[in-house]
């Protein structure tokens, strides 16, 4: 067993336990059996160094380093515990009964609840708040012990995603030659979903969705009065409220600025602008959509904004961090590298949450990217699960990595950098794990 730090840089090697740490740890947080006060005193010791100095335990019950467990000390009520996070301990292991990463309230594996959610293109619109009545307190949220769970994604944003994935922009395939397309084109697929999805009984999408950035006051007021006209069906009980999308290079949380040769348009939302990971935009290409309705003073503002990072504008899939860009273009330089063997890849960003079977219990997850591999010469696909685990938050990478066990339900699982914690040892170590791994897929 080795401890390992947690940053600075992540993975390294502190120091390796000695056989009497191992079998205190072993036995005292893994068996539950205590030989000795003396015994229980050093495996203490050993969950306060990893407390004290930021350390994970990797456990050395699996023979490649990519597939080595990882736990963290964790300190409940006064009470510390080891906790299995990442990977599985072998069976004959001593640690193959610790405590999984959600304190006994599961098996982990994944989420009890759905955070990220399709939207259903009948009921998305938000209810009118005209005439609504003040309550009492709200009950608490029902999942709020479960300690894999994360903030659920507003419904602009699951407006905006559930559109892009309906388009299949979401997708790469084949990751070679790339499917280069334009803004325009982009926009157009787009488009032709809000043409093929209706909202209301004979009423498209594209009524309420607009992608022409240069909206001025008049046609605003226009818009509006076309949804206001009482001949035309609209669902019962839900706000007056139209849509717009671009993309945008400059994004706060005041304004989102588009640009053209024509010069620039802001706008500027009644509330702040809500950007997917991000304090202020610091990713440089977002998709961007925008929400219309009336104000208290009865003017058609624009109300709202979400605005995601994009991997390119040709290859327009959602990102949620720059890492994320970086694991694209490692699996865009190892499908190249593969190609000319007669391998085709293609790659997935799943945006909302997979249902899995984790144990008998459903869980849900939601990988990175998913990625298929066809092999020259044989029908059947394999299955890889991407998921990217450079970031410098602690407790992110150790909620995350919980989630391992049920993605494993859905393909191999592969993480960049390919031997985490430990940090890569070349700017393209992924890409060459790729092309030498894929060949060896069965």
């Amino acid at each position: 067993m080795k401890l390992v730090t947690k940053k600075s840089p992540r993975g390294r090697l502190f120091r390796e336990l000695s056989s009497e740490e191992a079998t205190a740890v072993g036995n005292v947080c893994g068996r539950g059996h205590v030989t000795s006060l003396a015994e229980k005193q050093l495996a203490e010791a050993v969950l306060r160094s990893m407390r004290d100095h930021d350390l994970w335990l990797s456990c050395g019950c699996r023979t490649t380093a990519e597939d080595r467990p990882l736990n963290t000390a964790s300190n409940r009520d006064g009470t510390l515990f080891l906790v299995n996070f990442s990977g599985e301990h072998s069976s004959d292991c001593p640690l193959y009964r610790s405590k999984r990463g959600d304190d006994g309230t599961g098996q982990g594996g994944g989420r009890r609840t759905a955070g990220a959610v399709r939207v259903d293109f009948r009921s998305f619109l938000p209810r009118d708040d005209n005439g609504a009545r003040i309550s009492g307190p709200a009950k608490p949220d029902s999942h709020g012990n479960d300690k894999t769970s994360r903030r659920r994604i507003p419904a602009l944003a699951r407006l905006l995603l559930t559109l892009i994935e309906t388009a299949e922009l979401n997708r790469i395939d084949p990751i070679c030659p790339q499917p280069g397309r334009t803004k325009m084109q982009v926009l157009e697929a787009v488009k032709q979903v809000t043409k093929n999805e209706h909202f209301a009984q004979g009423r498209p999408l594209s009524e309420i969705v607009f992608f022409d950035p240069w909206l001025k006051q008049e046609r605003l007021d226009a818009r509006m009065r076309e949804l206001e006209n009482e001949g035309k069906a609209w669902p019962a009980g839900r706000a007056r409220t139209f849509y717009q999308i671009l993309f945008s290079e400059q994004v706060t949380q005041d304004e989102v600025v588009f640009k053209s040769k024509f010069g620039e348009t802001i706008f500027r939302p009644e509330k702040r602008v809500s950007i997917n990971g991000e304090v202020d935009g610091h990713r440089e290409k977002y998709w961007v959509i925008l929400m219309y309705r009336r104000n208290d003073a009865g003017t058609v503002v624009c109300r709202d904004a979400y605005a995601h990072a994009l991997f390119d504008y040709a290859c327009p899939v959602p990102v949620d961090s720059n890492l994320e860009r970086e694991t694209i273009n490692s699996i865009i330089t190892g499908g190249k590298w593969l190609q000319s063997s007669g391998y085709e890849l293609s790659l997935n960003k799943p945006l909302f949450d997979i249902t899995v079977d984790v144990d008998g219990e459903e869980r849900f997850v939601l990988p990175d990217f998913l990625l298929t591999v066809k092999h020259p010469g044989r029908v059947k696909t394999s299955e890889l699960v991407i998921e990217t685990m450079g970031y410098t938050d602690d407790d992110y990478v150790e909620r995350k990595a919980n989630q391992h066990k049920g993605m494993m339900k859905l393909g191999v699982l592969l993480k960049a950098p390919p031997y985490w914690p430990a940090p890569a040892d070349k700017h393209d170590a992924f890409a060459r794990y790729l092309y030498g791994r894929i060949p060896h897929l069965k």
